[in-house]
Formats: structure tokens, sequence, C-alpha cells
């Protein structure tokens, strides 16, 4: 698992003119529509499960297991 911080995330993955909008991050994050996890008050993105999407074989080349 490698978490990132929320806003370097969508940084790393939106282009400026695409990016949400701070309360559409915000919701994406507390509805977990991105892979997140809060930690002393600060948002993280679990990149590895983002790119992966749900493969559990892009997973598993993710984590190095294959």
């Amino acid at each position: 698992m490698r978490l990132t911080r929320a806003d370097l995330f969508f940084e790393r993955h939106f282009e400026p003119d695409s990016r949400p909008s701070e309360r559409t991050r915000i919701r994406w994050l507390q509805q977990r529509v991105v892979p997140s996890k809060k930690v002393g008050g600060q948002w993280f993105v679990d990149e590895e499960k983002w790119l992966a999407d749900g493969d559990p074989l892009v997973e598993r080349v993710l984590a190095g297991e294959a």
C-alpha cells in the first residue's frame, strides 16, 4: 500500500483543467470513491488500489508478488 497525500494525488492524476473541485474531492474521499484513509485530520489516497482499479493481477504486480 502506497499512501499519498490527497492534494498531491489529485495534482498527479488530473490535469489542471479537469481536476475536480475541492468539494467534489472531499466527497470522493469521504465516500471512498477514491481509495482513501484519513489519518490525523489529513486525507491520504492508496495509489496502488487506484491504479489497479480492482484488477487482482494488477494489484499483485504493484505489490511485487507477480
